[in-house]
């Protein structure tokens, strides 16, 4: 009898054996033991405390050999984009960089409300065009820099961020090209060979989500503006990033007038103020981590995009994009668009008044068929740039995802 329990006693142990081995099999590796207790140990360039690194990070990842990396089983590439002219490039950047041509690749012209606007957001086959050509994937850590203005590169943020890429892929270069000869490290003139990667943001959809509500469009923000000021979402703030001296004599009505470059350390173009004298600069303008939600915009959704960034990539705090910005708002108020739409009177049937100061309208390429059609601001069409974008978001891929973790280093491979 303690013969035939001991025996069973030797084959219950036998199957847990073989239980954890299988484990091990499946969670981990043989030459990476600690994923057996955090899968995602391997993947490093998402662990940084925000979306601002320095000089001397990227170097560190650079040494890894991680820069635009080969390797099929990566789970941790980087790739550096360079958002800047092409002349800019050519004359020096940063070792493995690639360019993102800031004249003629980063925005379009686009269809939205009742008439045409540029420096529209990149529609979904534009930008998987530029992404592939970069060799990015859902693997890829993207560090964005710039040859002079930081709001070149935190345009590149926003825009990913808007095409549903995880916060914690996308990085800005504090300091951009400057910040990295600062920190000592040299510029060349080399332009790296990259093997495209085929990918396209319809692959995030499976990992991620589509993030339309980080961009106002010209319908949105008429919408915003009559809310905000009657009173009916007390506390949300508006601010204009366009500065200048003088400031601007027109302005959207419940904006407060800020200068992209007042979130800059003085002197320079491209670094960012330290965080707490963030946090006091926006403080001045009533905007806190309590703040429901502040707006942002500038002449064309380029320079605003820096405080978007200091707010949403810095700070966490919640923060929305007009990406037609003062140039879209501005030609509003042609006599030709319907009056639902008009931003240089007062909000039909109230006393809302949309903009303040004076200012000549400009002329917007009216289209015929939408102006007949979309007679009120809340209506859902109207909003076609987004509209397009979340049914090609969500639309489905081509390509078959490595297997493995997704875009936002949740999983690991061997």
């Amino acid at each position: 009898m303690l013969e035939l329990l001991a025996s069973r006693r030797r084959m219950v142990l036998g199957l847990i054996a073989l239980v954890v081995v299988g484990s091990l099999g499946i969670w981990g590796c043989a030459d990476h033991p600690t994923e057996y207790e955090n899968p995602d140990a391997s993947i490093v360039t998402t662990q940084t405390p925000n979306a601002l690194i320095d000089a001397a990070t990227l170097m560190g990842w650079i040494d890894e050999g991680r820069l635009n990396s080969t390797d099929p089983n990566s789970r941790d590439k980087v790739v550096i984009i360079s958002v800047a002219t092409s002349a800019a490039y050519a004359t020096a950047h940063i070792p493995g960089a690639q360019l993102w041509n800031y004249s003629t690749e980063v925005y379009q012209t686009r269809l939205e409300g009742v008439a045409a606007a540029g420096t529209m957001v990149l529609s979904g086959p534009a930008l998987d065009t530029f992404l592939s050509r970069a060799g990015i994937d859902e693997h890829t850590t993207v560090v964005f820099t710039t040859a002079d203005d930081l709001n070149k590169a935190t345009r590149g943020w926003w825009t990913l961020r808007y095409w549903g890429f995880p916060k914690e892929r996308i990085k800005v270069l504090q300091g951009g090209d400057a910040g990295w000869t600062a920190a000592g490290y040299t510029l060349v003139t080399e332009v790296p060979t990259i093997t495209p990667s085929g990918f396209s943001v319809r692959e995030l959809a499976a990992t991620s989500t589509f993030r339309g509500d980080l961009r106002v469009s010209i319908g949105e923000a008429i919408q915003a503006v009559d809310a905000i000021n009657s009173g009916a979402t007390p506390g949300v703030k508006w601010l204009d990033v366009r500065g200048g001296s003088p400031l601007p004599t027109a302005w959207i009505q419940p904006a407060q007038l800020d200068a992209w470059n007042a979130y800059y350390v003085t002197g320079t173009t491209a670094t960012l103020l330290p965080e707490e004298e963030l946090v006091a600069h926006l403080a001045a303008f009533g905007v806190t981590e309590a703040t429901p939600l502040t707006y942002v915009n500038c002449q064309g959704g380029v320079k605003c995009t820096v405080p978007f960034f200091v707010l949403d990539g810095i700070l966490g705090w919640p923060v929305k994009s007009y990406n037609g910005s003062w140039g879209q708002w501005s030609t509003y108020s042609n006599a030709s668009i319907g009056t639902a739409w008009k931003v240089d009177v007062v909000s039909p049937g109230t006393a809302i008044l949309r903009s303040g100061g004076t200012w000549t309208a400009g002329t917007p390429a009216i289209d015929p068929v939408a102006n007949g059609s979309y007679t009120t601001i809340s209506d859902t069409r109207a909003n076609q740039v987004e509209n397009e974008d979340a049914a090609y978001f969500n639309s489905g891929d081509t390509t078959t995802p490595p297997t493995g973790g997704g875009g936002g280093g949740t999983g690991s491979g061997c």
